[in-house]
Formats: structure tokens, C-alpha cells, sequence
């Protein structure tokens, strides 16, 4: 008897296609509102400026989440979060180093000992170190400048320390000396602690003026970075109400919610907070058809901080 192999063939082939029938048929019913979304959030992308690096690697970019019932949920990440992060350490930085001056540090300078000599002018030119590296990352100063003010701290620095070795060795000799030359020894280190002390206001006002410098350079980063948002957000009622209307598939009873990450008032609680805006879908179209302006879009978007 001659057996058939066909059929073995013909029904590997019928299961096959059945098993693969259900998940070519399903259809998942977002997917016009998500291509929908995916053009939207490309235009709003170059609409904010947000520069999403090479093959969309970069940290500015906007995350999208639907919610039925609610509406579109955009959450843009822009570079303006990172600034304001750097712009409070260096507030945190400068109220630190505040801090830690306490007291003025050159009041034992007077019991000449070359120990406390030392470590009070050192901390004056440590402090005057730390005020220019906090100018120069509230952008107070370029890098030649940071530079030029590097090479001046580091000859305080090293003045300091040939007079601190100086008045040690004059304490040393003063120590071996004969009593009849005890006067010569101590007026020399009477005039060498002068100017130790000298070199210690040169210090001190450097480091005063650094600081000065910073705090003005804060306060400029501060009001650039509030214009900057003010800007970012001028971008997006204009690119809201020209391009808005394009989410066709978004129901008309729905909203589109845009957080712009830690870009919110941090006054309004404790924490780095965001900005929201949210657009009704109404708004969008009586926007796009020129019933309203972007400006009173923006303010009919319920802009609050969370």
C-alpha cells in the first residue's frame, strides 16, 4: 500500500495559518489617534526648539501618554530643567560657603604664630578659589577669565607660603639668638607679620569681590533662565493654536495636558516642581480658526505648578 505524504504537508500548513489568523486580525483601535499624536508631538517638537540629539538620544524630547476620558497627556523634558538644576547648586554652593566663613577668620593673626598665620590667610585665598569657581559656573566669567583669576589665587597662594616659611625661620633664629640681638630678630618678625597681614587683605578683598560677583552673576543666570521659560512657553501657545487642530482623532470633549518638567514655581511646595498647562480641544479649534488669540489661549490653559 502506497501511503499519501501530502497530508501531513497540507495540514501542518492549514494549522499554521489558523494559529496565525487571530493576531492578523486584531486591530488595535488607538492606533489612528496614536500615528495622530506621533505627527503632533514632531511639529510641537520643532516648534519648542528641543533638540532631541542624534537618533532622538538627546535629554530635550516629549513624552506622550493617552487617558481615556481625559484627553492627550504631553510631558516635555527641555534643557531648561538641567539649567535650573546647576543654578541651584550654585546658590547652594555660595550660601555654603557663606556659611563656613562664620566669624572673621583672620582675628588670631595678631598671636603670630606662623601655624594660625598660615592657615588664616589660606583661608581667605581658598575662599577667594571657591567664590571664582562659583562665578564662573553661574557664567559670570569666561574660561580666560576663570584662567587669569586661577593664576592670581595661586600666587596669593604661593606668597603665602615663602612668608610663612620665612617667619618660621625668623622664629627660629630668634629662639638661637643672643639675648643682645633679640630686638634686631623681632623687629624683623614684627615687619614680616605685616606683611603676612597685608598679603591677608589682599586675599580678603579678593575674596569679597568674588563673591559680590557671583551673587550678581546668580541673580542675572536667575532672570535669564525665568525669560527663557517665559519664552518657552510664548513657543508653545503659538505652536498649540497653529497646530492643535491637527489632532483630528482626539475626541472633542477631551483636553490636551502639556507638563513642561521642573519647570514649575518652587515656592508652591517643597521640591522640584513642574508647569502645566491644559488645553481644551474647543480652545484648540476656536484658536486655529482665529476666534481667539494665543495669548488668551494660554491663559484659558489653568497654568499652575505640581
Amino acid at each position: 500500500m502506497v501511503r499519501n505524504t501530502l497530508w501531513p504537508e497540507l495540514w501542518t500548513v492549514t494549522l499554521a495559518a489558523f494559529l496565525a489568523f487571530p493576531a492578523v486580525a486584531q486591530v488595535d483601535p488607538y492606533d489612528p489617534l496614536k500615528r495622530n499624536v506621533e505627527a503632533f508631538t514632531g511639529m510641537l517638537e520643532q516648534a519648542l526648539e528641543l533638540d532631541g540629539g542624534l537618533f532622538g538620544l538627546g535629554g530635550e524630547r516629549i513624552d506622550s501618554l493617552y487617558l481615556s476620558g481625559h484627553g492627550l497627556v504631553l510631558e516635555v523634558r527641555s534643557n531648561l530643567a538641567n539649567a535650573r538644576s546647576q543654578l541651584n547648586l550654585v546658590v547652594l554652593n555660595n550660601s555654603v560657603l557663606a556659611l563656613r566663613q562664620g566669624d572673621n577668620p583672620f582675628a588670631m593673626l595678631a598671636r603670630q604664630s606662623e601655624d594660625e598665620a598660615e592657615d588664616a590667610v589660606d583661608t581667605a585665598i581658598s575662599q577667594a578659589g571657591e567664590y571664582a569657581r562659583i562665578l564662573r559656573d553661574a557664567d559670570g566669567v569666561d574660561d580666560d577669565s576663570f584662567e587669569q583669576l586661577r593664576v592670581e589665587i595661586e600666587s596669593l597662594r604661593q606668597e603665602n607660603r615663602d612668608g610663612v616659611e620665612r617667619l618660621r625661620e625668623l622664629t627660629e633664629e630668634l629662639s638661637a639668638s643672643a639675648l643682645e640681638q633679640g630686638e634686631r630678630f623681632e623687629q624683623a618678625l614684627s615687619e614680616l607679620t605685616a606683611e603676612m597681614g597685608q598679603l591677608r587683605e589682599r586675599a580678603e578683598e579678593m575674596a569679597d569681590e568674588l563673591r559680590e560677583q557671583s551673587e550678581s552673576a546668580q541673580l542675572e543666570r536667575a532672570e535669564r533662565w525665568q525669560q527663557d521659560v517665559a519664552s518657552l512657553e510664548l513657543r508653545l501657545t503659538g505652536a498649540m493654536c497653529e497646530y492643535g487642530a491637527s489632532l483630528r482623532e482626539l475626541p472633542s470633549n477631551e483636553n490636551v495636558t502639556v507638563i513642561l518638567n521642573g519647570l514649575g514655581d518652587e515656592s508652591s511646595g517643597g521640591g522640584r516642581a513642574d508647569l502645566v498647562h491644559t488645553f481644551s480641544k474647543s480652545d484648540l479649534l476656536a484658536c486655529a480658526e482665529g476666534a481667539i488669540d494665543p495669548a488668551l489661549l494660554g491663559e484659558r490653559s489653568g497654568r499652575y505648578s505640581y
